[in-house]
């Protein structure tokens, strides 16, 4: 069901939701990779509902900041707009078409689990959105492209309002763009399939180089996630070391109270020793509850969430392998169309003439021939065809040798990007891990000193 027409912008009346969580900054320290310093940071923030009903959705604030004084094309040192899901849909879907070879970070799952307006997934989908933007502003060329600037200086009531065509909105305008892609792939599979071209003639085409870069990027990806599978359960194994060691340090002080008791009843007052033993080792594994909780937090926060941005980075770089794939087939398709076009024109000047058919004398020799005789094919014609199919090789060799020079800076520039991601994640994790294992050293130790030396 399409969505309604949402209100003009500067008519919402934004709510604050109050949240002390954020999006964890990737790293950015020198581990093999350096980052661009982007002309403009950006923070997404207030998932606010608007509407009731079917005809809810909701809006974020998208705050923009100048970082230099030169920034290229914008005009304002700050601005703030409002923006829906399928405004941010719109921006990828037109970088993704301005500019082919780009890889584009994705934007948070557009399928909903759960309530669309529960404060968890809101705010799950504004980190997810926020990093997306940020990934946008970071990248050298995308960053003071038109549509990114006008994104987020243009407010309601201005030329975004007509950017998006009334079609490409709602649920609607998904589902239509998810079928034109589809069709797409459709056309290209069966014009490839008609051509001869295909993924063996294709992969013998490309660069050497190229393709060892895919099959390396194909490996990361399954090794991103298992890795991010083991991290996720390291976070909660340390989440329920937490809550066990917690567990424990209550259990052992309340056997610690009903054994002093105990001992005092039955030998009296001077009695009790081995209950405050155990109270004292229920008091040391209830202190080490929240230090690990904290670390555990930590570790989803350092290490985890880096590593499923890295997994969703390679995924994107993937989408535009894909793309540039499917640029080559359709080149090797257009090229094997001329070819065709080219033999027939050459046919049809080189072949003897055909001798005239003997005109119909009967009524029904005139419809038979009227149905089953083939309109002739002229010079001219057959000329005008291998024009536009010259013109189709023309275009299809352009957009590929395009996606193909975007990609030979793209791919270094993700990896370098990836590495020092990776790199910082495990770098922190190590650091969470050690810092885990000294708090649980510091408490055994106040109750069993020396207990840890020979360790």
């Amino acid at each position: 069901m399409a969505e309604d027409a949402p209100p003009a912008y500067d008519s919402i009346h934004e709510h604050a939701v109050e949240t002390s969580e954020t999006l964890p900054d990737v790293p950015r320290g020198g581990s093999g990779g350096q980052r661009m310093r982007a002309p403009i940071d950006v923070t997404v923030t207030n998932p606010t509902k608007v509407g009731d009903g079917l005809a809810a959705y909701a809006v974020y604030t998208v705050s923009a900041k100048k970082t230099t004084a030169d920034a290229a094309g914008y005009k304002k040192d700050e601005s703030i707009v409002v923006r829906r899901y399928s405004d941010f849909q719109w921006l990828r879907g037109r970088l993704s078409t301005l500019f082919p070879g780009i890889v584009l970070f994705p934007l948070p799952e557009k399928t909903v689990t759960t309530s669309p307006f529960q404060s968890d997934f809101l705010e799950h989908r504004r980190r997810g959105l926020e990093t997306f933007m940020r990934k946008v502003v970071e990248h050298p060329v995308l960053a003071t492209c038109e549509d990114v600037v006008m994104f987020l200086e243009e407010q309601g009531g201005s030329s975004w309002d007509q950017r998006a065509p009334w079609y490409s909105r709602g649920a609607m305008g998904t589902a239509i763009g998810a079928m034109d892609s589809w069709f797409q792939s459709i056309g290209t599979a069966t014009e490839t399939w008609t051509t001869g071209a295909g993924m063996e003639s294709a992969m013998m085409e490309e660069d050497p180089k190229y393709l060892e870069a895919t099959e390396y990027l194909l490996l990361l990806e399954e090794r991103l996630k298992r890795a991010l599978k083991s991290g996720s359960a390291i976070v909660d194994s340390v989440q329920n070391l937490g809550i066990l060691t917690g567990t424990f340090g209550e259990s052992a002080h309340i056997l610690g109270d009903c054994e002093e008791k105990g001992a005092k009843i039955l030998l009296g007052e001077e009695a009790g020793g081995l209950g405050q033993a155990f109270r004292q080792v229920g008091s040391a594994a209830c202190a080490m509850r929240p230090p690990t909780e904290v670390q555990a937090e930590r570790l989803a926060r350092e290490f985890r969430a880096p590593m499923k941005q890295a997994l969703q980075h390679v995924r994107a770089a993937k989408e535009v392998i894909d793309i540039r794939m499917d640029a080559l087939l359709k080149l090797q398709a257009c090229r094997a169309k001329l070819q065709s076009k080219r033999a027939k024109l050459e046919h049809a000047l080189h072949a003897p003439p055909t001798p005239p058919t003997p005109p119909p004398t009967t009524i029904f020799e005139r419809l038979s021939a009227a149905v089953t005789s083939p309109t002739p094919v002229t010079v001219e014609e057959l000329q005008r065809d291998v024009g536009v199919a010259e013109s189709a090789l023309n275009d299809a060799q352009k957009k590929y040798d395009e996606i193909r020079e975007r990609m030979e800076n793209e791919l270094p520039r993700v990896h370098a990007e990836l590495e020092v991601v990776i790199n910082d994640a495990f770098a922190s994790a190590a650091v969470v891990m050690k810092k885990l294992a000294e708090t649980h050293v510091e408490a055994w130790e106040s109750v069993f000193p020396g207990c840890t030396a020979e360790a």
